[in-house]
This record gives C-alpha cells, structure tokens and sequence, in this order.
C-alpha cells in the first residue's frame, strides 16, 4: 500500500511578509491586488479571525479588517522561497507533484517508516527556510490533503487505512475536493451536511450530480482514491492576466497592457522550457461577461503578431475590466521517462504516538 505525504505551507504569502518583516509577526497581514477591484490572495491567520479568506474582494476584506496590514503579491520572493521548500523535501524522493508554490505531494513508499521521515521534513522547512508546514500522511493523495487540513496551522497528522472512513465521517461535505460553495447548497437542500449524509446518495446520484468528476467523488468520499503522483509534468498552459482600475473602451487603450502580460508569460514559457503553439486573449468586460480568442501559430510566426490578429477581433465598447494573455497546445517533449513506483508494506503508519486519533 501506497504512503502519500501532503506538504502545505500555512498562509504562505503571508507567512512569507512576516519572515522578511518580523514587525508584522502577530498582527493581521492580508496580501493580494492592492487596487480597488484586487482580491486576497493569501491571508495570515490573524487576518482569518476577522473572517478574512482568500479570494475574497479586498474592497470587503478592508472593511472586515480596517487595521489590517495590507500588501501587494511579491511573486519572485515567493518562487525563491519555494525553491528553498523543493530543495529539502526533494532531497527524500524524486516522486513527488508540485501544486502552485505552496503545497507538493510526495510519494514516500519506499520506506519502512513514513513517519519519522514526514517529521524531518516538516523539522527541515522549519529550520531552513523560517517557514512552518502542515503535512498530511495517508495511503492515498485525497487522504493525505484532508489529513493536512484537519489542524492547521503547524500541523502533522496520519490517517491509516483502518482510520479512514471513522475519520471522513463527521466531516463537512465541503471537505471533499470538489464539492465547492455552490455544490454544498445543493447538498444542503438534499439534507446533506456531512461526509457521512454524502454517503447516502448513491454512484448514480452522484454522477448526475457532478458529471463525470462524480465517480471519483463517490469513491473519494469512502477513503478510495487510485490516483498517481504525477512528476516532472509539462503544463497545460501558462497565462498572466490582471484587473484593471478602470474599464477601458478602446483597442488603442487594451493593446499595451495585452503586449506587457505577452511579455510576462513568454518569460514563463522560457523558464518551463517548453513550446506553445497556441496564443490565447481573454477579455472580461464590465459586465462581466467573458470572451476568449486563440490563434494556433505557424511555424516561425511572432507572437506579437499574432497578438494584434487578436486584439482586432474584439469588440471593446462594452468596456473591458480584465485582460488576459496566455500560451497553450505545449510541443510534446521529445522523450519520456517512466518511474515504476516501488510498494511497500504499511507497516510504516503504526507508529503508536502520532497520527489522527478520534475524539482528540
């Protein structure tokens, strides 16, 4: 049986502003678009107590948390301290699938005891980087993710299989990845609040319910979850897009923002090393109404060209409020390479003072 470790960093954005300004420790930190139509990005968890999340418009966050320290998104700063995370928990196994900056999964199969070697890591980032983690462990990615989240911040907690469904059951049905905010007031007029009531539908509710997405729901839902990590995977797309302080109406006022987020993402393209082949501009307008236009390129064509084709094809007297660029349809690499993942016995997991005990 597989052993999976789910690695996030609490609040990393913000965790990060407090570690470069150690005056903003303790105080409520909340970093994203600084304009009037920006949202959170990340929160520390003092801002969290005033009901701050991410995502959230910071217009709305301001009023939650008016004596809050409010910061713009420092990305390069970010990476950097993600590298810093990546160079410790790669030096325990090459099988690992990164999510974003913050979070990683990696698979520790490949020895006796997970638990000790989940510790050092969580020790390491500490130590190393000044940035705390919570990291789940479980037989599977969905158990490992839930088994991260159940005690944040600062947290370590191991589901074993003997555990699981006592665990999934009194949990929020919004636990389940998946199951959003919409989702969870559908359930809720079905009478479905919990885990344990979401067991109740059957295979063929829930695919009605969510589409296809829903048989891996369902069996999620009772601890079964066959999925790989999946290493060294090639994007499917890279994109910059930003809201604007104001609507613009004209293609004149549009195209130089367009051309600096061209800009940006093939500055991503070059440091993936990988090969676009489609160019792609989305269009938010006022009323919030999305539009998006692509161009496959030909061999040798310039992307800036290729830009203005688009910028011509859009109608901009709606008023636009968002602008995107983004590169898609990446060149298949020229080789492969494929791990076989080596199993091991669970016996790791038995450890007799850690993990998630029920009524704790």
């Amino acid at each position: 049986m597989k052993k999976i470790l789910h690695l996030d960093i609490d609040a990393f954005f913000a965790s990060v502003e407090q570690l470069d300004h150690p005056e903003l420790r303790g105080r409520p930190v909340i970093v994203g678009g600084t304009g009037n139509r920006g949202v959170v990005s990340t929160c520390s968890y003092e801002a969290r107590k005033y009901g701050v999340r991410s995502a959230m418009p910071m217009a709305l966050a301001r009023k939650k948390c008016p004596h809050g320290v409010f910061l713009p998104v420092r990305y390069e700063r970010y990476a950097e301290k993600s590298a810093e995370i990546r160079e410790v928990f790669a030096a325990y196994t090459d099988r690992y699938q990164t999510v974003g900056l913050d979070e990683a999964y990696l698979d520790v199969s490949g020895y006796d005891n997970a638990v000790p070697v989940a510790r050092e890591i969580k020790r390491r980032i500490k130590r190393e980087t000044g940035l705390t983690c919570s990291i789940g462990l479980s037989y599977n990615m969905s158990l490992a993710k839930i088994a991260s989240d159940l005690k944040k911040p600062d947290a370590f907690v191991v589901i074993r299989p003997e555990q699981a469904l006592e665990v999934l059951r009194p949990l929020p049905v919004g636990t389940l990845h998946g199951v959003g905010k919409k989702s969870q007031e559908l359930l809720a007029r079905k009478g479905i609040h919990t885990v344990e009531d979401f067991w109740q539908l059957s295979l063929d509710e829930v695919v009605q319910l969510f589409g296809k997405f829903g048989r891996a729901l369902y069996h999620r839902a009772r601890g079964v979850d066959d999925r790989e990590i999946v290493t060294e995977r090639a994007p499917k797309s890279l994109s910059r897009e930003t809201t604007l302080p104001f609507d613009l109406y004209d293609r004149e006022a549009v195209s130089p923002i367009a051309a600096a987020l061209l800009e940006e993402a093939e500055q991503d393209v070059r440091q993936e090393g990988v090969i676009p082949q489609t160019l792609t501009l989305k269009i938010k307008y006022a009323d919030f109404t999305l539009r998006t236009k692509q161009r496959k390129a030909a061999p040798g064509e310039n992307w800036a060209d290729l830009l203005e084709e688009l910028l011509d094809a859009f109608d901009y007297s709606p008023g636009v409020r968002l602008v995107g660029v983004g590169f898609s349809n990446f060149a298949p690499p020229t080789e492969q390479r494929y791990e076989q993942l080596t199993l091991f016995s669970w016996e790791g997991f038995h450890e007799a003072d850690t993990g998630y005990r029920l009524g704790q």
